[in-house]
């Protein structure tokens, strides 16, 4: 592993920076509530595709992936990335709407930068 650099501390608080713009505290709260439905099947019955609740797990997920891009091609300090957060509890909470969200779009390739940091995270 690489020593973290001021510009790998620049990019990761860019990149908190937009989880605050995105109101990711909020989401991340309700995604760990007893109020969240952890489950595709059931999750896809109580709430509707443009509801309030599945745009936060779309954002929650699509924020994930972002990073896992950014780490995939080198672009996040492995080092400073996984000091900074802990991937693998919000993969587990989000796991199945992932992996629904995957299979019903027919894109294989969906959220798996997501899923890819959290077999990183776990090396």
């Amino acid at each position: 592993m690489t020593k973290p650099t001021y510009q790998d501390a620049g990019i990761l608080l860019k990149v908190a920076r937009l989880g605050v713009e995105m109101n990711l505290g909020e989401i991340t709260g309700w995604i760990y509530s007893d109020q969240f439905t952890p489950d595709f099947e059931e999750f896809t019955k109580k709430y509707s595709p443009d509801s309030e609740e599945a745009n936060k797990v779309r954002s929650a997920l699509m924020w994930y992936e972002t990073i896992g891009t950014l780490y995939k091609n080198g672009l996040f300090n492995e080092e400073l990335l996984f000091d900074w957060l802990a991937v693998r509890p919000m993969w587990e909470r989000l796991k199945s709407l992932a992996l629904g969200q995957r299979e019903r779009s027919g894109n294989p390739r969906m959220f798996e930068n997501f899923e890819a940091l959290v077999k990183a995270e776990t090396k």
